[in-house]
């Protein structure tokens, strides 16, 4: 894997940017995205920087693009996620930054971290908000043909219903990957019948932007989320 160019925004409920740049993105990694030196003097972590800068701590709307493929991007707080950001691929993403379900404040020492993976990387992301304001993200590489591969948390490794349980999801995106010519699904809720109970369109990361759709899913223990391929 190579260093990709990553860059973005946060904008805070006072208009506020906190631009964010990182010229040495690590691919297949998780890595801080920081403040765009060029435009705020310094190189910082975004939470750091609202805080003591921008008069307002509160992102309404946000957008990470990496210059081959995005999976998800987050902003981990005290090791949680506390939201996910919308993001895009090479092509710069028409619609960012897009708003988020659920405004959140950023804290001192909150950082975006950011998945950026490279154009033949099957890694599939859903990023979803619920209607209690919590945010996650999953993950799943697809390998062989399957109807049901399921995501799990890119924390945890737990299912959505071991992570959400009790929890209507209210919104949600995925980034498809270097699956498009694969996929035989969308992104399928089951319910403990394998019935689905909700769905979401992957996005293919080289041309399309990944931005939060409404998608209503009450979650119980045995809620999966899952996506088929045929190779």
């Amino acid at each position: 894997m190579t260093d990709v160019d990553s860059y973005g925004q946060l904008v805070m409920s006072n208009g506020a940017i906190c631009p964010l740049a990182n010229a040495a993105q690590t691919e297949a990694a998780e890595e801080e995205i920081l403040t765009a030196a060029a435009y705020v003097g310094s190189a910082q972590t975004a939470g750091t920087f609202v805080n003591e800068t921008l008069g307002s701590a509160i992102v309404r709307h946000a957008g990470i693009t990496c210059e081959n493929d995005t999976t998800y991007a987050f902003c981990r707080s005290a090791g949680k996620i506390k939201f996910a950001l919308p993001v895009s691929g090479l092509n710069g993403g028409y619609g960012l930054p897009g708003p988020l379900p659920y405004p959140k404040q950023m804290v001192s020492g909150d950082q975006i971290i950011v998945m950026a993976n490279a154009a033949s990387d099957r890694e599939t992301a859903l990023s979803v908000a619920c209607t209690n304001g919590e945010y996650h993200v999953f993950s799943v590489t697809p390998a062989g043909a399957s109807d049901t591969h399921e995501y799990v948390s890119i924390l945890t490794g737990l299912g959505v219903g071991q992570t959400l349980v009790g929890r209507t999801i209210s919104h949600a995106f995925a980034m498809g990957g270097n699956n498009a010519g694969n996929f035989i699904s969308p992104v399928y809720f089951l319910n403990g019948s394998g019935t689905p109970i909700g769905s979401v369109t992957p996005n293919d990361p080289a041309v399309d932007t990944g931005t939060f759709e409404p998608c209503f899913v009450p979650v119980a223990l045995n809620t999966r989320a899952v996506i088929g391929t045929d190779a």
